[in-house]
């Protein structure tokens, strides 16, 4: 029971957040959400709008949400389901993908709720690489950086004050930094030693 209500507790404290920080965004193709029904794991996950403008949902099929505001469409939505479940407690949050980059060990496309700090969506593509500059992180939007990052001092809250909200398709790219690794560093060092000592014995040979 106590972990029902506190599962509850944090959905409507994503809800208040989805609504103050996606309300009105305009729904498109591509866009997502994550939809949790109390007591129905089986309808349960994470769902995208495809290029027709509809989510294929289980249990209600298809609910058309292009063009429409996230309050709007999370509206339709749980209208749909009140068609087929008695009184469901149902919360839709928004879901969508951005790119991480870079010196990640699992380079790829992730999906987010878009309340994740740069470091915890940094955290799904595995971390960073012992080649990695955590200090220099940067975000990118439609082709060009809006930040720079040090995923060890900021968090998401650091970046809002900022004016910076993590956006569908923005990509995450975290730079390799300029000194070498301590593993690159004994290969170089165990390279020059022996192109030296190539040197010397060619150096010998002609004395």
């Amino acid at each position: 029971m106590v972990s029902y209500r506190k599962s509850i507790v944090l959905s409507l404290l994503f809800l208040i957040l989805s609504v103050t920080l996606f309300g009105n965004n305009v729904i498109g193709p591509g866009k997502g959400f994550k939809i949790s029904v109390f007591n129905h794991p089986e309808l349960s996950g994470e769902f995208f709008v495809h290029e027709d403008g509809y989510l294929y949902l289980p249990l209600i099929d298809t609910v058309y949400v292009n063009g429409l505001s996230f309050l709007d469409a999370r509206e339709r939505i749980i209208n749909r389901y009140r068609q087929y479940l008695k009184s469901p407690n149902i919360i839709v949050i928004p879901s969508f993908r951005v790119s991480v980059l870079g010196e990640v060990k699992k380079p790829g496309i992730y999906n987010i709720s878009g309340f994740e700090s740069v470091s915890d969506i940094i955290a799904l593509a595995g971390g960073v690489t012992d080649k990695a500059n955590p200090g220099g992180v940067r975000i990118l939007r439609d082709g060009r950086v809006i930040a720079k990052v040090n995923i060890f001092r900021e968090n998401s809250e650091d970046l809002k004050s900022k004016g910076i909200t993590i956006l569908p398709r923005d990509i995450i790219v975290v730079p390799r930094k300029f000194l070498p690794t301590l593993q690159e560093w004994s290969i170089l060092i165990s390279t020059a030693l022996t192109v030296a000592t190539i040197v010397n014995l060619i150096i010998n040979m002609r004395r």
